[in-house]
C-alpha cells in the first residue's frame, strides 16, 4: 500500500485535535465559559441571563465549528488517501489517458450492447 503524504497526515491530526476540542466546547459550554472568564474577565456583576446566552451561544456556533472542521478534516483524509493515484494521472501522456479511458469503456459496456 502507498504510504500517505506527510503533508496530509499532519493536517488531519491537527484539524482531528481541533475537532474534539470544539465538539467538547460545544457539548459542555459552561465548564469552558467558566474557565475563560476566571482566566481573562475581570469580576464583574453576576448575571445569570448573560451567562445563558453565552453559553447558548457557544451551543449553538460551536456545533457549527466543529462540522465544518470535521467537514475539513475528512476531506484531507480523502485528498491524502487518492494522492497516489492523482500524481499517476497527472504523469501520463494524453495518448495513455485516451488509451485507458477506452479500455474503461469497453470494460464497463453491458453485454448485448456492442
Amino acid at each position: 500500500m502507498r504510504e500517505i503524504p506527510i503533508q496530509y497526515q499532519i493536517a488531519c491530526v491537527i484539524l482531528t485535535a481541533l475537532f474534539i476540542w470544539s465538539f467538547s466546547i460545544a457539548r459542555e459550554p459552561r465548564g469552558w465559559r467558566r474557565l475563560f472568564q476566571s482566566m481573562f474577565s475581570k469580576s464583574e456583576t453576576f448575571s445569570v441571563n448573560k451567562n445563558k446566552v453565552i453559553d447558548e451561544a457557544l451551543k449553538r456556533y460551536g456545533i457549527v465549528v466543529a462540522m465544518i472542521i470535521l467537514v475539513a478534516d475528512v476531506s484531507c483524509f480523502v485528498l491524502g488517501v487518492t494522492h497516489p493515484f492523482r500524481e499517476k494521472m497527472r504523469s501520463i501522456s494524453p495518448e495513455q489517458r485516451d488509451h485507458i479511458n477506452e479500455i474503461n469503456k469497453f470494460q464497463n459496456a453491458k453485454p448485448g450492447v456492442l
